[in-house]
């Protein structure tokens, strides 16, 4: 623009001017000449630009599908949200979750779709999701039907049109809160099992021993020798204290074994075996030569409990003659591997049953020291049972 404006001045110089004019015109027709080739070189770099402009328009939109489509085709429901908590954007599947229309839901903040519990936490968990950039939380939206959908929700700040929203993946927990329920069911259930037990040890075994104590000091106080000596009134009390002293011995071991947190699991699922084998009804075989942890922790009495379960499920129900136990530790994790030969079952189908040979009771405890067990039989074939699980 510049060496125009130049060649124009010299343009004008030259109609004015009467000096000679061929200088003036060979200055002039250079000057156009370069004008002629920057104005050709710039029409290219426009076209250029123009040409990555249409390029990245062409990418924008593209982005903008995939991402539509990710939006749209979610198995998780998906909010976009401003930082009040007024909804800007839902997905599809929170469409469906919900039973809300798109415009409905568009005109609805998140406390309206909260819970009456998690209605005060819509604003604690927006501060947190603004302060730190993003937050993870378990909350309960209420459809429009009523029903209740479990969610851990993931959220984070980003920037839509401009501005800043919190995009929110909320993933159905409902399933996985179910399966928590009903393992706390089963601990409450165990434990009160173990309560009545409890109970019923002291009641029939403890409390005969110490009535019929009493009626013996009764007897003392009383100076009533006309059937029995003091002799022996004192000596059937030392009889029968022996005997409360083994009782209450025998409940404590039943409560936890003194001979697990005294020489730790091998020993103690040694000495339970040797009971069961001296038994007659089954032969066990117990290798434990591999397990090397000491110390007493909650996982060895789960790992205990469920051997003596497995053991006992296979005297009642299996029909075996033999019973394999294996105990492994390496660094941190515990394996127990045990297998029997009896007339095996149908996993599924016993898992499924409110009494489950006591399966379920031992799947749920396992789990709840965050531990795996896998279980596998067949009619026919035995059972065989792997549990693995890490201790600290």
């Amino acid at each position: 623009m510049v060496l125009l404006i130049i060649a124009q001045f010299i343009e004008i110089y030259n109609l004015y001017s009467q000096s000679n004019r061929s200088t003036i015109l060979t200055v002039y027709f250079i000057l156009v000449f370069i004008v002629a080739i920057l104005l050709s070189v710039g029409v290219l770099r426009i076209g250029n630009l123009l040409r990555n402009v249409k390029k990245a328009d062409q990418r924008r939109i593209e982005s903008e599908n995939r991402f539509k489509l990710l939006f749209d085709n979610s198995g998780d429901e998906i909010f976009l949200a401003d930082f009040d908590g007024n909804i800007i954007e839902v997905n599809h599947e929170a469409i469906k979750r919900l039973g809300y229309t798109r415009k409905e839901l568009m005109k609805k903040n998140f406390a309206d779709i909260k819970t009456p519990k998690y209605i005060p936490l819509v604003k604690k968990n927006i501060d947190l999701i603004i302060k730190n950039g993003h937050h993870i939380y378990e909350t309960e939206h209420i459809a429009k039907n009523g029903s209740v959908i479990f969610l851990e929700v993931s959220s984070r700040v980003i920037d839509y049109f401009g501005k800043k929203a919190i995009l929110s993946l909320a993933r159905d927990i409902t399933d996985r809160k179910e399966i928590e329920r009903k393992i706390a069911a089963t601990i409450i259930e165990t434990e009160e099992r173990e309560r009545q037990r409890f109970a019923a040890d002291l009641h029939d075994g403890l409390a005969p021993l110490l009535s019929t104590i009493k009626l013996y000091t009764d007897l003392l106080k009383k100076g009533n020798f006309n059937k029995i000596s003091p002799a022996e009134t004192l000596q059937a009390i030392d009889e029968l204290v022996d005997k409360a002293i083994v009782s209450t011995r025998e409940i404590s071991n039943n409560i936890m074994p003194s001979i697990l947190h005294d020489f730790g699991l091998p020993v103690a699922v040694k000495d339970f075996c040797n009971y069961i084998i001296n038994t007659q009804s089954v032969k066990i075989k117990l290798d434990a030569s591999q397990y090397k942890l000491t110390g007493p922790r909650i996982e060895e009495t789960v790992l205990f409990q469920s051997i003596k379960e497995l053991v006992n499920n296979s005297l009642k129900h299996s029909k075996a003659k033999n019973i394999e136990v294996f105990l492994e530790s390496n660094d941190n994790q515990v394996n127990l591997y045990y297998k029997d030969d009896g007339i095996g079952f149908d996993v599924e189908e016993k898992l499924q049953q409110p009494t489950g040979l006591g399966l379920n009771n031992i799947v749920n405890k396992i789990k709840t020291i965050n531990g795996l067990s896998m279980i596998k039989s067949k009619e026919g074939e035995g059972m065989s049972v792997l549990i693995t699980l890490n201790v600290k």
